[in-house]
């Protein structure tokens, strides 16, 4: 249930700020790759301004915001949200 309190709302916007700010001013990205021996290994993927904003906005919908903190949303195995 969303709250109506102006309180409420400016610290999940406050939040919802902040968390956009950690995915559009990362300069790179962790990835996994195979290396000469065949076993994964984690390096740093370069990242644009423009891919950072399409990955925000793919995944901000996994996220809400309850109290000013911005968690994942509850799903089940199938990725369905679950509703309280």
């Amino acid at each position: 249930m969303k709250s109506k309190s102006p309180f409420k709302q400016d610290k999940c916007a406050e939040a919802w700020a902040k968390f956009k700010e950690g995915y559009t001013k990362r300069k790179s990205k962790t990835s996994m790759r195979r290396n000469s021996e065949g076993k994964m290994e984690k390096y740093e993927k370069p990242i644009s301004n423009e891919a950072n904003l399409k990955e925000y906005n793919r995944e901000k919908n996994e996220f809400e915001c309850v109290n000013g903190k911005i968690s994942l949303k509850k799903t089940d195995d199938a990725e369905r949200p679950i509703k309280d």
